[in-house]
């Protein structure tokens, strides 16, 4: 591959990136919730991270960079779903239960604070 191409190839790369980018932050901003906001933020991120690490590998793949970034990019995806788990567990368990429109409820079994909201289970000791 030819220096031009190599060189479009990255500034594609990096448009798309920048656009993911763009989204994710526009997402951040217009949508209604916690919890839709962390999914602009999770997915649009690193689908926009990953092209500019790719695009930065490439366009320093003389110096071997391309390695290390593709050892990011797998450390990205690692690490961003537990990121954004943890981060949706911890809004659901401080926010309103109101707030957030589910029509199925997973976590309420096993939040502290849905004890209130349910019934007490027979056998329970009473003070």
């Amino acid at each position: 591959m030819d220096i031009t191409t190599m060189n479009l190839v990255v500034i594609a790369l990096a448009a798309i990136g920048t656009l993911f980018l763009l989204i994710s932050a526009v997402g951040m901003l217009r949508l209604p919730d916690v919890l839709t906001r962390m999914h602009a933020a999770g997915i649009a991120a690193t689908l926009g991270i990953t092209c500019l690490l790719l695009a930065t590998g490439l366009h320093f793949l003389a110096e071997g960079q391309m390695l290390r970034m593709v050892a990011l990019i797998i450390l990205f995806f690692v690490t961003a779903p537990i990121a954004t788990t943890t981060m949706a567990r911890a809004a659901y368990r401080t926010s309103r239960s109101d707030q957030f429109l589910l029509s199925h409820d997973d976590l309420a079994v096993l939040s502290p604070t849905a004890g209130a909201e349910r019934e007490e289970e027979p056998g329970a000791a009473e003070d």
